[in-house]
């Protein structure tokens, strides 16, 4: 079986398509996500994020409501996509995680952050080490995490 190379560029084929899918499935068993939380391969109205390929093979990551695009990020990398797939999908996890097991004395978004690094990093150490970069750039009352 040929090995899915993460940043092999844009995949406008039918083949590039389920490549990506059974990537995003592989990933998505690692770290036992439902699959009502991995990103789709098919428009959504619900806001759920999905993937679309665009003629010039660039991906779009988009996530529609009540008839509206609220967001719509492009790229030609796999790897990029993925993250900001999985970004959402630990995200929704980790709230859930939180909801269910919340921590005395910590904040709730910190339980959510933390039990999200912990689903990136089985995922990709790099992923985890992003998201705490993002946070740490967009969060102007950032408590210190560990």
């Amino acid at each position: 079986m040929k090995q899915f190379r993460r940043d092999s560029g844009p995949g406008n084929s039918q083949w590039g398509l389920d490549m990506l899918r059974a990537e995003v499935a592989r990933l998505g068993a690692l770290i036992d996500a439902p699959a009502a939380d991995l990103v789709a391969f098919e428009p959504d109205d619900a806001g759920r994020p999905y993937v679309l390929v665009d003629a010039d093979g660039a991906y779009h990551w988009l996530v529609a409501e009540g008839g509206e695009i609220r967001e719509d990020r492009t790229t030609t990398s796999r790897d990029e996509l993925l993250y900001w797939s999985f970004d959402a999908t630990t995200y929704a996890m980790a709230g859930a995680s939180a909801t269910r097991n919340p921590v005395e004395g910590q904040e709730f978004r910190v339980t959510i952050w933390l039990k999200q690094f912990e689903l990136l990093r089985a995922l990709d150490p790099g992923w985890e080490q992003r998201r705490r970069r993002e946070l740490a750039d967009h969060v102007a009352d950032l408590p210190p995490l560990p």
